[in-house]
């Protein structure tokens, strides 16, 4: 019974210390109703603009190619036949231009081929690769067999395989 007693006691000493203080509650004061506006004069009404909203430019780019599409070169219909572009750049370089670096056996033999200025590809049996319509049928571990169909003078078809072999080491 004292402790309820003592409390009660102290919570009412606070709240009249509190209240005694002088200082302001810290309840928010009532708003301000708002003001009447004031009626513009029967004259002249202006009209008000909307501000319209600047479209961003757009990004274009001419006369660059895109870095992301596939590489396209024209050619003659009487080349190609049915086709009219070539994509990919192993098709427009000569056979003489190309050097076999390496061949990867597995599931899927691959072999590595170097342009005469540097760069790499890497083909499959199936690749298109040189300017005659050339086809990679075989790849073994001694070459890389690949099949060109081209024009004679007189316009007749004729086919020929070309094996591109790996160089030999020095010792061999």
């Amino acid at each position: 019974m004292k402790r309820y007693i003592s409390l009660t006691m102290m919570l009412l000493l606070v709240c009249l210390v509190s209240c005694s203080s002088g200082e302001k509650s810290t309840a928010p004061e009532p708003t301000a109703p708002p003001k009447a506006t004031v009626a513009p004069k029967k004259g002249k009404v202006e009209p008000v603009l909307e501000q319209k909203q600047q479209k961003k430019p757009e990004y274009t780019v001419a006369g660059t190619r895109d870095p992301f599409q596939p590489y396209e070169i024209s050619v003659p219909a009487d080349m190609l036949g049915d086709s009219k572009k070539i994509t990919d750049p192993l098709q427009k370089l000569s056979l003489s231009q190309i050097e076999l670096v390496g061949i990867i056996m597995g599931k899927q033999n691959r072999a590595l081929v170097q342009e005469s200025s540097g760069m790499g590809h890497i083909i499959t049996e199936g690749t298109l690769i040189g300017e005659n319509s050339g086809i990679v049928t075989k790849i073994s571990l001694t070459g890389v067999t690949i099949k060109q169909h081209f024009k004679d003078y007189m316009g007749r078809v004729n086919t020929r395989e070309v094996v591109l072999s790996l160089r030999k080491e020095e010792g061999e």
